[in-house]
């Protein structure tokens, strides 16, 4: 890459060639106001605020959308610029009201900070309040608000929509002073292509665009902000947790603008039927009470009892879980071994390699994607934000993409408009014999994405053995993407596990007595009706779970624990290790299981049942329930907002279907 040497208020930079003059100026720590400029859209260059002189031409340029040449002179704050900054934002506030004290983005507003940060502004023109009345436009929506005339018409809204989501939800409508942001259908909620990950919320400079759950709710200054990985799906996205040190207000996005709807709606699960301690036999006790009664069952009898863990527990519980089985000898299954663990050893068996999963670049190098199974927009949406070309300081990467679907229901995915091949999920294999003579040519800029919700047991393994020979044949890029936040992780620490099915056969035999649940899955995976029958026919059952509903109704002792939200943890998904950060403090699911071990009492190995090896079949009681963009495991059904809007679209398809 070729270097040029630019100067910049009388300090020479050398950056690569192409580089806008505003990615320039902030390699100095220059401060340069912007409001239609984000790093991770294309260049629009509406606003004009961020004016600069360019000493050789003798005039102002704009410094997001001017690429720098050998020899550049700039200056940022010389007078002509601060006079022309003044002015840009003298005609902003000309017509933008003066309603700071019951806009929710007071505090956090672009418009705000920069009228301080210049100071007064004097209004020259003859308007009055009511010239700064503009056309409403009523979005039908119970989520977002648009409040038009505090639009600055920068329309990062439209963009962000566009050119990251990809969803395409919104548009200008009009034009000049009259110009309003519109859904592309109305109601909002139920007809647009929306996927409501609040993006265009978060990206707004100003009040404009407000998330109605939040509204009137806090002032931004007097919230806490923590930094850390989204746990709604194995994506590991970097999120902000807006807090009050006691409750969660709102989950927002980063400046990678990586959310989707299960974060973004769903921070509300965390205030709803919580269990902040201990149940036995339906009634409330001290969490203490309830892990000694643990402590004494497993004790009482190690070896016919299981623990089912969860692919939603982070690391560090799973090494204790690990433990405990080591100390006890008691089985050990998870949701995942009919899930993700029958595709990896699918693909192992083909390939003769261990699987890993490929990095981000791959997808967005690709030059065709084909999506098998369920559809990865509504499992995991942020992947598909990689399914067009992105953008960075100015700059275009990688491109769009030729994309195919073939699967039992192609739904938000048609966004991209891809060529669609709908068959049942349970006929994959016999029509993916044939899938060049659909995708056509397969190669190395081929990536192969499958959603591991798709199939379970047998049929996920021979999908495994088709994803090795496909990338062993043509050199594709595979990705195999679980639905639970640490499913990958769970595998590597939980090496030795029981096929679940065998477990629930156990349980009906009454060889296993007393189960220990960690977290809710396994209801996502069995049928109701075998779940009660096996469930009955135990003597114990301990479920360590966040809420007081759900299983904790059904066990003999309930124990409550944390969210991703609270857990100071760490995951391993699709970009590999991250850590996640609590924002409230809870009593966390490490701590707890850690308080089960230490009571535990060690069983010699002499006369424990030596563990069978996996053998995979399709039980009959699999259920494969169809994912929507609402849906994210047992926690968004604690979630009033995604169930509100599950509900909603529900009931459209309903009424479509008479």
């Amino acid at each position: 890459m070729v270097n040029v040497k630019v100067k910049i208020d009388g300090v020479e930079i050398e950056v690569p060639e192409n580089t806008t003059v505003l990615e320039a100026a902030k390699k100095l720590n220059k401060l340069i106001p912007t409001f239609c400029y984000h790093p991770k859209l294309p260049i629009f260059g509406g606003c004009r605020i961020c004016l600069v002189y360019e000493k050789k031409w003798k005039t102002t340029i704009i410094a997001c959308g001017t690429k720098v040449y050998d020899g550049m002179e700039i200056e940022t704050e010389n007078e002509q610029v601060l006079k022309d900054r003044k002015f840009i934002l003298e005609m902003l506030f000309t017509r933008h009201p003066l309603d700071c004290p019951i806009c929710d983005k007071a505090g956090e507003c672009d418009l705000q900070n920069w009228g301080t940060y210049y100071g007064p502004q004097i209004n020259y023109t003859p308007f009055t309040p009511f010239d700064k009345v503009r056309p409403e436009e009523d979005w039908q929506s119970d989520y977002f608000e648009f409040i038009s005339n505090r639009c600055v018409l920068c329309l990062k809204c439209v963009s962000v929509c566009k050119n990251v989501n990809g969803a395409d939800a919104l548009f200008q409508e009009e034009r000049g002073f009259e110009t309003l942001i519109s859904p592309d259908k109305k109601p909002m909620d139920t007809e647009s292509n929306c996927e409501f990950c609040g993006l265009c919320v978060d990206i707004c400079p100003v009040g404009a665009i407000i998330f109605k759950p939040f509204k009137f709710k806090a002032r931004p200054w007097l919230l806490k902000e923590t930094i850390s990985t989204c746990g709604m799906c194995s994506l590991q996205c970097p999120v902000a947790i807006n807090h009050d040190s006691n409750n969660i207000l709102r989950i927002r996005s980063t400046a990678d603008l990586e959310i989707c709807a299960g974060a973004y709606l769903g921070y509300d699960m965390t205030g709803k039927n919580r269990l902040n301690g201990g149940m036995i036999k339906g009634e409330y006790v001290a969490i203490d009470e309830a892990i000694s009664k643990t402590v004494e069952i497993i004790n009482d009898n190690p070896l016919e009892t299981a623990i089912i863990a969860s692919p939603y527990s982070g690391n560090n519980s799973l090494r204790v879980i690990r433990d405990i089985v080591k100390k006890t000898g008691v089985y050990l299954s998870s949701t995942t071994t009919v899930t993700l663990l029958p595709v990896l050893d699918g693909f192992k068996e083909q390939t003769g390699e261990n699987y890993n999963i490929p990095d981000e670049e791959k997808i967005i190098n690709a030059e065709k994607i084909v999506i098998i199974g369920n559809d990865i927009v509504n499992t995991n949406p942020v992947m598909s934000y990689y399914f067009h070309k992105v953008y960075f300081e100015g700059r275009e990467i990688g491109k769009d993409k030729e994309i195919f679907y073939i699967g039992e229901k192609a739904e938000r995915i048609k966004k991209y408009l891809p060529k669609i091949k709908e068959i049942p999920n349970e006929d994959l294999i016999n029509s993916l014999k044939e899938i060049e003579s659909f995708t056509g040519k397969i190669n190395e800029n081929t990536a192969i994405i499958y959603s591991t919700s798709s199939l379970k047991g047998e049929k996920a393994f021979n999908i495994g053995k088709f994803l090795g020979d496909i990338y062993k044949k043509y050199n594709a890029s595979v990705f195999i993407i679980p639905v639970e936040r640490n499913a990958f992780g769970l595998l590597n620490i939980l090496r030795k596990q029981q096929y679940l099915p065998d477990i629930l056969k156990k349980m009906k035999d009454k060889k296993i007595k007393n189960l220990v649940l960690v977290g809710e899955d396994i209801v996502e995976h069995f049928d109701e009706d075998d779940l009660k029958i096996a469930f009955s026919s135990l003597e114990n059952i301990i479920t360590i779970t966040p809420f007081e509903d759900g299983l904790a109704l059904s066990s003999h002792i309930a124990i409550g624990s944390s969210l991703w939200t609270e857990e100071d943890e760490e995951t391993e998904g699709f970009r590999k290790i991250k850590k996640s950060k609590s924002a409230v403090k809870k009593i966390q699911e490490k701590e707890i299981l850690s308080q089960i071990l230490d009571k535990l009492l060690y069983t010699p190995i002499a006369v424990r049942e030596e563990q069978e090896d996996i053998r995979y079949y399709d039980y009959q009681f699999f259920i494969t329930p169809f994912i929507e963009l609402w849906d994210f495991g047992y926690f968004s059904k604690r979630s009033d907002n995604l169930m509100n809007m599950k509900l909603k679209n529900a009931l459209k398809e309903r009424i479509l279907e008479g």
